[in-house]
């Protein structure tokens, strides 16, 4: 290999066979949890390293050059290779990488893994929390913990936890100046959401055929974790999922107000690819968290 020659960015290249198959920058955009800005600025970096057009955008319509067309096969042999590179090596690593939303981890994740530890001490576990969603699980093959329906295309998952969803407070605030005996009493307080649509309130509000969302004082959070700590302060009332708040209502530093519990057909998974199966490491992990589940259940009934 000539050690002078310039190769083109990994990035580039990505990005390029990522619009290619989406047809346009928009969808690739979202694929690669990426600004329109930030492909063009890719594809402008791949075109200057070859000095040509590579993409002409025409009538809404995306057509690949002729030089495009003659390196797009040549990305497609890299990336398969680094593929199987990556699948190589990570089947013979000791460190476990894993994804989670911040909320499963603090809640239900962390406080089990001295358990996990103590099984399997020559384990190292990498934890990267996440807030949003990832649009892509497949560009990136990676272990995580997801909160969904079950189904991601290209990846195997595992029910860890299904969702129920039941509104929480403080036993203070059932004391307080503004009892909740009534549903109507949530005007007099605070209602935390972690979504714009406030899809939680809506779904189990739906459930007991009443809507009083529009008459209420609401704070949004990103986190499910900062409105379940903000309901413990007697900051308001936050939708609690039982899985994840078990300690605090056990503990009573959560109740619940009304009795109805809403299952929403979505859960936490563990979510990757199949080929992770053949690593030993990731076996043990993926047979504890589902012996932990378990064990949670039988405790729970």
């Amino acid at each position: 290999m000539n050690d002078t020659v310039r190769f083109p960015s990994i990035n580039a290249l990505r990005t390029f066979v990522t619009v290619v198959q989406c047809g346009s920058f928009t969808e690739a955009a979202q694929r690669l949890n990426m600004t329109q800005s930030a492909i063009s600025k890719q594809i402008r970096l791949l075109e200057d390293h070859y000095s040509t057009k590579l993409l002409i955008r025409s009538n809404r319509q995306l057509i690949v050059t002729e030089s495009g067309s003659a390196i797009l096969p040549h990305a497609h042999e890299i990336f398969e290779q680094l593929y199987i590179v990556d699948r190589q090596i990570k089947s013979q690593s000791t460190v476990l990488s894993l994804q989670v939303y911040v909320s499963f981890a603090v809640r239900w994740l962390m406080p089990r893994l001295g358990d996990y530890y103590r099984q399997h001490s020559h384990t190292q576990l990498k934890i990267e929390t996440m807030v949003t969603e990832i649009t892509d699980l497949a560009e990136n093959n990676q272990l995580r913990i997801l909160h969904g329906a079950g189904s991601w295309p290209g990846m195997k998952s595992d029910l860890l936890l299904s969702e129920q969803l039941a509104p929480v407070c403080s036993p203070n605030l059932m004391s307080g100046k503004h009892p909740i005996k009534r549903i109507e009493d949530l005007h007099d307080h605070t209602l935390f959401h972690t979504s714009a649509d406030r899809i939680e309130w809506v779904s189990w509000l739906a459930a007991e055929n009443i809507d009083v969302l529009e008459n209420c004082k609401h704070q949004y959070v990103d986190l499910h974790h900062l409105a379940w700590t903000a309901a413990a302060d007697n900051l308001g009332i936050a939708m609690g999922d039982m899985a994840l708040i078990r300690d605090d209502l056990n503990s009573a530093a959560l109740i619940r107000p009304f009795e109805k519990i809403v299952n929403t057909n979505f859960g936490y998974y563990l979510v990757y690819p199949e080929y992770y199966l053949e690593n030993k490491i990731f076996c043990s992990f993926r047979n504890w968290l589902l012996d932990e589940v378990k064990a949670n259940q039988s405790t729970a009934s």
